[in-house]
């Protein structure tokens, strides 16, 4: 098993130090919605601290990293290759970090424009990201009260900010996330008669 002082020891030294703030942030609230919500809390904290390994490289790098990982990258990773520090973070995570549980992986991997097939570690490290406690954005209190009465109802919440943001900066939107919101929609029933 990852020595969990040892990890966070050797990300203080290569990750800058507000990053590896939101990082422990993101690990701090990660094991507490995975015992409030039935998933492993030593999973979500090791995702939580190292799913923005990648986040800090350019974007030359990121697709550099990306292309040698042999990951797929569309047109939107090539127009927004910080897209992709989710699933280069997850690759580091298994090469570099020895990380083989692939529902860790996974939740790395994800953690930047989601799936319409998340899981609940994957939930949660989607939340925890948006919500740790130094984050300090429009609606972080609103989402926060949500994730500790209903986890996708916080999911919801982080995927309608994150598409209102990208409609404000005229971004694209990754049709992936727009899956995902429509997913959780379903799921509810919201198509139903």
């Amino acid at each position: 098993m990852v020595n969990i002082s040892f990890l966070k020891e050797q990300l203080s030294l290569i990750m800058p130090e507000q990053r590896f703030r939101h990082s422990l942030g993101v690990a701090e609230t990660a094991e507490k919605l995975a015992r409030k919500y039935g998933a492993d809390p030593l999973k979500a904290g090791l995702a939580g601290l190292l799913h923005d390994i990648a986040r800090d490289f350019d974007d030359n790098e990121m697709l550099q990293r990306a292309k040698k990982a042999n990951l797929a990258v569309s047109e939107f990773g090539f127009a927004m290759p910080l897209l992709l520090h989710g699933p280069v973070a997850a690759v580091m995570a298994r090469d570099e970090y020895g990380i083989t549980d692939p529902e860790i992986l996974n939740a790395i991997a994800l953690h930047t424009v989601g799936s319409e097939y998340m899981n609940q570690l994957d939930k949660i490290i989607f939340v925890a990201d948006k919500i740790e406690p130094n984050r300090r954005h429009s609606g972080v209190d609103e989402i926060r009260r949500q994730a500790a009465q209903d986890l996708d109802t916080a999911l919801l919440s982080c995927f309608d900010e994150s598409i209102r943001y990208a409609l404000k900066i005229g971004c694209l939107l990754h049709p992936t996330s727009v899956k995902a919101r429509n997913a959780i929609l379903v799921a509810r029933g919201f198509f139903r008669k």
